[in-house]
This record gives C-alpha cells, structure tokens and sequence, in this order.
C-alpha cells in the first residue's frame, strides 16, 4: 500500500488560500506530472483520526481510479467556510469540499456550487432509505436541483443524547439517569459534593454553554433556541419560559460550583474526554462523543439516555426537519467535473460509510452500511432508541418556501441575535438571563422587519409568513398541510 505522510491543518486560511500546497505530500502538481487528473479535495479533520482515514480510503480510490489524483487540503472546522471562500476569491478553488448545513447556501449563493443531477443515476438514489432523497424533503436539494451529498446524517444526526456514569450515579445513591430537570440539578450537586473535586456532577458539554439548548429543545419548539423564533407564530421568542429557564438552571448549577470547573473554555472533545477519565459524571451531547468514549475507556459503565425534560413535562420534542444535512459539494468552478463527480460518488458509497462507521463508530447517511451492527452493540442501539423515542418532524421553512430560505439565510448571518453569547455571559456573571432575552427578541423584532423591507425592495420573498406554522404542535409528527 503507498504510504504518505498524514495530512497537515493549517493554522489559518489566509495561509491555506495562498499556498494553495499539496497537504499529503509532493508538489501540487502531482497529477499533471504523472499524467492524471488532480482532483483537489477540501475537508476538516474530525473526528479525531480523520486525517488518516481520509488519506487511507482516498489511497484505495486511486487504486481503483488510476487515472486519478486526489489532492486533500485540510483546515480546521472553524476555518474551512472562509478558506474555501478565500480560494474560490483567488481562483484557486477546490473541487470538491465540505461545507455542512447552511455553509452550503453560503457558497451556493455566490455561484460556487453544481448542481449534481448530471451524474445521478436511479441505482446511485437507491443507496439511501426510501423517500430520503425527495427533493421536497431530502435537504440536499434547492430548488429543484441536488446540491450536495451527505456523510454523518440521518434523523440521528441532529440527535441529542445524555449520557452518565453508573457508578458514578451509583456512589452517590442513585440508581439511574435523572428524567427533570429538577433531578438532574439534584444529582449533580450530590454527585459533585461526594467527589470532593476528584470527579464533577455535571458540565454543559463545551464553552458557550453549548448543553443549554439541547436542555431547551424539551421545552420549547426547537426553532426557539436554533434561530430565537418560534416557527408557531413566526414571532421571536427568546424569552420563552422553556429557553430561559434552561438558563438559569445553568446559572445555579454554575453559581453553586456543581459543574466542572474549566468548562468555559472547552472545546469540542474536553468532555467526552473527561468523561472517559471518570472525572465527569452527565454531560449531554451529540452521539458521536459514545463512540470516543469507548475507545478511551471501554469498560466505564456508561449509559445513554434521553436528555431530561421540565418538571411540568415535555414541551417538544427533538427535530427531524429534513432527512439529511449537506456536506460535500463540488465546484462550479470545477475544470474536472467528471472525475470530481467519481470522488463524491467514492465519498456517498456504501464501502466508504462502512469503513467510516468502522472507525468512528458514528452512523451515518447510509443505513445500510451499519444498521445490522448497530443493533448489535448496545451503546448504538441506545441511541437508536433514543432517536425513537425522542424526536418528532418538524416544519422547515427553507424547505417550505423560498422566502424562508433568504429570511433563515440572512438570520444565519447574525449569530448576535441568537441567545448562545448572552446566555453564556449570564452563567459565568451570574446574572438573570429574563432581561438579555426581552432585549434580543426586541432587537430580533427590528432584524426582521429591517429583512423583510429589504427583501421587498429587491423584488424578493421573505415575510413573518414564510416562518409561520400555526397548525404545528411541538409534542406530534408535522404534516404539511395538515
């Protein structure tokens, strides 16, 4: 097998654009050199190990397509979207690249993405679940048209886990995962008192509070702590009750010492890795972290639940808005289409998702890749049941009408006026939250109406409307029309 040196992340676009260098080893122009077609590829390296894998299973490509020669540029998920833009801005684009949810409506917007439908084929469709490829509903699709192809989603994908520590839990007398919010604040004090700062009760999974909204999506609609607007009445809705308390539960948990201390700086991995070292006992999270945490440690007692509900009950569930989230694109720019066209269709094959769950351990797009194992190993056939019993359809207006795609597109571009920086401040400053939320909806209120107008005068769509489900209820499956 070739064996070359593993990827390397740069440490800024600007560096990345201006190289434009061969990350995996001889010069740029490899390819060209020997003949093939260099098809440059732009990723990030998660989960932990992905630079090697990548490398690998883009070896095996080579093997079967020894026409072809693909470069890998890598950066780190925070940088990609820019270096990606900063490339194209350049000319030096790559052919095909990761860009996940709404990155890819940022690049499509500047003309930067294929359309795909060129190259699929009935039997390529037939891969994924049945329906999951409707263009009303697969994610993937604007306007008609098939813009991207996915890797790690299915409706698991926006799953929301909460995993514990048994013995743990079991140390401090209790004999399973807290089911409210109250238990869950009651245990975690206990379980922080007992360990006497060798082990913590509790931590909201990264810096930025990030566990805050999987809290909130129990209780208010999920649209409240993803955009701050409930898709219900079309209205901003950072104050909900749901979303507040979330807060300040967070709040006193902080202001009382029961979480981790060092959480507020954590980045993506800190807390499956403290979880591993027995150092934390709850944490909720994505389901990838089960996953690592098994390779760290693979006999911690660990359980995987659902994320625990208001004490008055549930008030949503957690969402299924499309089947699938967009990842790989290809370029517009893209001298190679054909051969760039044989990477994706090597990234969406069944052989790739199989070596992919494999190593990480994550489901993904294709079921038909993991699902016999899956069901085998307890830890993923807990998150299946999770997903089962936890999430619910939900209404998307950027799949519903054009005007709630350039509403929600333009929303993305204001992370201000979401709850995640205020929300922070009032756990770490120990201050109300109620406040800061009336000021963001009202500052939410006038970002709207500033859109709408804006939108209008171009001639375009986009309204309080184009956000508006008013027969939708949080706690059943939406049907549209229903």
């Amino acid at each position: 097998m070739k064996i070359r040196p593993a990827l390397t992340v740069l440490v800024g676009a600007v560096a990345l654009a201006l190289s434009g260098c061969n990350l995996v080893g001889g010069s740029p122009d490899a390819g060209n050199a020997t003949g093939k077609v260099t098809v440059t590829v732009a990723l990030v390296p998660d989960p932990p190990g992905a630079s090697e894998f990548y490398r690998q299973q883009f070896d095996e490509f080579e093997k079967a397509n020894p026409g072809i020669a693909v470069k890998v540029l890598e950066n780190p998920s925070d940088q990609q979207l820019n270096a990606v833009e900063l490339m194209f801005q350049q000319g030096n684009a790559p052919d095909v690249f990761r860009a996940q949810d709404d990155g890819m409506d940022r690049m499509a917007a500047r003309g930067w993405v294929a359309p795909l439908d060129e190259f699929v084929t009935p039997d390529f469709l037939k891969r994924f679940p049945a329906g999951s490829m409707d263009p009303a509903t697969s994610g993937l699709h604007r306007d008609g048209k098939l813009m991207s192809l996915p890797l790690v989603w299915g409706q698991w994908s926006t799953l929301r886990v909460f995993i514990y520590n048994e013995d743990l839990l079991k140390k401090s007398g209790f004999d399973g995962p807290p089911k409210t919010w109250s238990d869950l604040e009651k245990m975690a004090t206990k379980v922080t008192t007992d360990g006497k700062g060798k082990y913590f009760g509790y931590a909201p999974t990264a810096a930025k509070a990030v566990g805050v909204e999987m809290l909130a999506g129990t209780a208010v609609p999920y649209s409240v702590p993803a955009t701050g607007i409930d898709f219900r009445t079309g209205k901003p809705a950072t104050s909900s009750p749901g979303l507040v308390e979330a807060v300040e539960l967070n709040r006193r948990m902080q202001a009382n010492k029961v979480m981790m201390p060092g959480w507020e700086s954590w980045d993506g991995s800190r807390a499956f890795k403290e979880f591993a070292a027995g150092r934390l006992a709850m944490y909720p999270s994505a389901p990838w972290h089960v996953a690592e945490i098994r390779k760290l440690s693979p006999e911690i007692k660990m359980g995987v639940t659902g994320i625990p509900v208001p004490d008055a009950g549930r008030g949503a569930y957690q969402p299924i808005s499309q089947s699938f989230s967009p990842l790989w694109s290809m370029s517009s720019k893209s001298e190679h289409k054909d051969e760039a066209w044989k990477v994706m269709d090597f990234l969406s094959s069944e052989s790739f998702h199989k070596a992919y769950y494999e190593k990480f351990g994550t489901l993904t797009a294709l079921e038909s890749a993991w699902k016999a194992e899956a069901e085998k190993n307890p830890d993923q056939a807990a998150i299946l049941k999770v997903a089962a019993d936890g999430m619910r359809r939900v209404p998307s207006p950027k799949l519903a009408t054009p005007g709630g795609t350039a509403v929600l597109a333009a929303l993305a571009a204001k992370p201000d006026l979401k709850h995640t920086d205020a929300a922070f401040s009032s756990i770490i400053k120990n201050q109300p939250f109620a406040p800061a939320a009336a000021k963001l909806d009202q500052n939410l209120q006038a970002f709207l109406d500033q859109t709408t107008a804006s939108l209008k005068a171009k001639g375009q769509q986009g309204s309080a409307k184009d956000l508006t489900f008013a027969t939708w209820d949080p706690l059943k499956d939406y049907t549209p029309g229903g």
